[in-house]
């Protein structure tokens, strides 16, 4: 009698000849009787029932649950970082916590003692707990990875959802990191085409959170068109990370001094403006006790006197008014800057993608293809214009964000700085030796200069119409009606001003205003022209236009994927036109206005002449020099 194992040998091969029958194939395990349904009973020695079917199906689903875990890590499928679940814990339990402590403390120490004293702080607990299980399913139920093709992410709980991006559509990578993220080492990661997705936003995946080495791998990754072919996987990432870091071209660096350029905007009078309108609308809010009740506790002046005190005063009062409003604002602004553009740095990698990097609460890094950034705009309000400053914008594929205003917030490459140090900027990230700011630019026919002057004196005539209104009205109006004025304006203000101010205009004063508004509509015209022009760069097209707002934009000539001719009435009955360039890049269209029409279609055709030849009958001059001018256009 031999033991099992001796007839192990001849079962490792488990050949049997073609022409021996199944059964013999079978034969050896049924010689050897299978104890396992006989060890395992479904019942205690002492008769008591077990419930295996029950465990072994919870243990099936757990196995089964492993296994589509480690399916998924094997098809390349990642996960956010259960990190982001205690960050948005922190976040809930930092606004929750304190007002249930007040709400307790309030209810408890009123003078008839509330029952319900201690509910607001398990309540709160109990709500906290509840968002920490909904972070928890929306991290078990949002994946995604990135193949060599696309970028693809899955999330939903109730509604699942799978989206999915070609990689060679990738336009930008933003990776953020706000203050209460930071803290864990986390950053979101915003993936967008530029493309829209839709009425109110555009296509893009957002990943909240992962940790900061997951946000830079992936925006190496994505923005990565060729990976090298050589090398292990993890000795080339380590290795490839730091190369880029040392073949990094910095074109900026942040210096301290620019934030004083922060405060040169319109917006500075009105944020002090703001401050104050919040502050009469809470006094109004409260019927006016609230200025009573604080001239009662500090023995202030009250509103008639301190009225007449201003009213006597003016020439004192109203400097320091506006010197208070310009302060407020100044301060408000320089803090704002100071947030969004500490350790701000912008670099060339060494596949050409800009990368921006700014932030002191909030940690922003933008990455813009280099082969996506058609050209840049030399921006210069007013203000910050007079002062010699400027700042630098993309006109780049892929940062519409679906709002304006996010879109204008992520194509700012720069804050306000010099001027000459902007156009530095600018001519750095075209990469030409001859800057295409600096090209010569046209000048616009007189025909515009006039348009513009014909609108100042329609709204002239306007104003000196609306100045002759109100000096009658002030005329014609009874006493009853200053009173009612004065008996509403202490209901929103503090003490009254307008009611007395208008009281005490003479009649002339009205006209007086309606001059400077005239005189301030001119010089705005003329100003407006001024800042017209177009010209060519052997590589860009130029536009410049804008008073308050002067935008000088430089846009490859290759990016333009048509042109618009638009002429209104008006422009057609003194030979102008509007020629925009339509392209795929920043606003998606970029206009000379009011400029002459056989000059703007010279330049179009100079610029990109495939585009217009077919609608241009050109005139042979004596010289051989062909003039284009308009055939089919109306």
């Amino acid at each position: 009698m031999t033991s099992h194992d001796d007839h192990r040998p001849d079962e490792k091969p488990r050949e049997v000849p073609d022409g021996e029958p199944h059964q013999a194939r079978d034969q050896g395990p049924k010689e050897e009787p299978n104890p396992a349904p006989d060890v395992r009973p479904n019942a205690e020695p002492d008769g008591t029932p077990q419930p295996e079917e029950q465990t072994e199906g919870q243990t099936e689903e757990r196995e089964e649950e492993h296994a589509a875990e480690q399916q998924d890590e094997e098809d390349g499928w990642q996960g956010l970082s259960t990190l982001s679940v205690w960050a948005n814990t922190a976040l809930v339990a930092l606004f929750m916590v304190p007002g249930a402590v007040v709400a307790t403390l309030a209810l408890f120490f009123t003078d008839a003692p509330n029952p319900w004293a201690f509910l607001p702080v398990p309540a709160a607990l109990a709500f906290i707990g509840l968002m920490t299980y909904i972070d928890l399913v929306r991290l078990r139920a949002v994946r995604y990875r990135v193949t060599a093709e696309r970028m693809e992410m899955r999330s939903g709980v109730i509604a699942k959802a799978f989206r999915s991006i070609p990689r060679e559509r990738v336009r930008s990578v933003d990776v953020a990191a706000p203050v209460y993220v930071r803290i864990f080492g986390l950053c979101s990661v915003t993936v967008g085409t530029g493309e829209s997705a839709g009425a109110g936003g555009t296509d893009q995946l957002q990943l909240l959170f992962v940790t900061a080495e997951q946000g830079e791998n992936l925006r190496r990754e994505l923005l990565r068109r060729a990976a090298p072919a050589t090398g292990s996987a993890e000795g080339s990432e380590g290795t490839g990370d730091e190369a880029a870091d040392e073949e990094e071209t910095e074109l900026v660096r942040l210096n301290p001094r620019w934030f004083a350029y922060a405060p040169a905007t319109m917006t500075t009078f009105g944020i002090g403006l703001g401050v104050i309108a919040a502050l009469i609308g809470i006094n109004a809010q409260s019927g006016g006790h609230g200025w009573r009740w604080i001239s009662e506790q500090t023995d202030m002046p009250s509103s008639q006197e301190m009225s007449s005190f201003v009213m006597g005063q003016l020439l004192l009062v109203v400097p320091i008014a506006l010197l208070s409003l310009m302060l407020s604002g100044v301060v408000i602004l320089v803090l704002i800057a100071v947030e969004t553009w500490w350790d701000y740095r912008l670099v060339r990698e060494a596949d050409g993608t800009v990368r921006l990097r700014r932030g002191l609460l909030t940690s922003v890094s933008l990455s813009v293809e280099g082969r996506r950034l058609n050209g840049v705009v030399l921006h210069e309000p007013f203000v910050l214009r007079t002062v010699r400053g400027a700042s630098i914008r993309a006109v780049a594929t892929g940062l519409s964000a679906g709002d304006a205003q996010k879109t204008e917030a992520k194509s700012r490459l720069s804050p306000a700085m010099p001027r000459a140090r902007a156009r530095e900027l600018g001519a750095a990230l075209m990469r030409e030796p001859d800057s295409a700011l600096d090209a010569p630019l046209a000048e616009h026919p007189r025909a515009a200069l006039r348009r513009r002057f014909t609108r100042a004196a329609v709204c002239s005539v306007v104003a000196f119409a609306l100045a002759g209104g109100l000096a009658w009205l002030q005329q014609v109006a009874t006493q009853a009606w200053w009173d009612g004025l004065q008996v509403a304006e202490e209901q929103f203000m503090p003490f009254p001003l307008a009611g007395p101010t208008i009281q005490a205009t003479p009649g002339w004063g009205w006209f007086a205003v309606a001059a400077v508004f005239a005189l301030a509509a001119f010089w705005y015209a003329l100003g407006s022209y001024r800042g017209l022009g177009h010209g060519l760069h052997p590589k860009y097209l130029v536009v410049r236009k804008g008073m308050a707002v002067r935008d000088t934009v430089t846009l490859e000539r290759s990016a333009v994927i048509g042109w618009r001719i638009t002429r209104s009435p008006f422009q057609r009955r003194v030979g102008l036109a509007s020629v925009s360039a339509t392209t795929a890049s920043g606003e998606g269209m970029y206009t000379a206005g009011d400029v002459g029409l056989g000059q703007g279609l010279a330049w179009a055709d100079e610029a990109v002449p495939e585009l217009l030849a077919p609608f241009l009958v050109r005139e042979e001059g004596g010289s051989g020099s062909a003039e284009p001018k308009p055939s089919v256009l109306p």
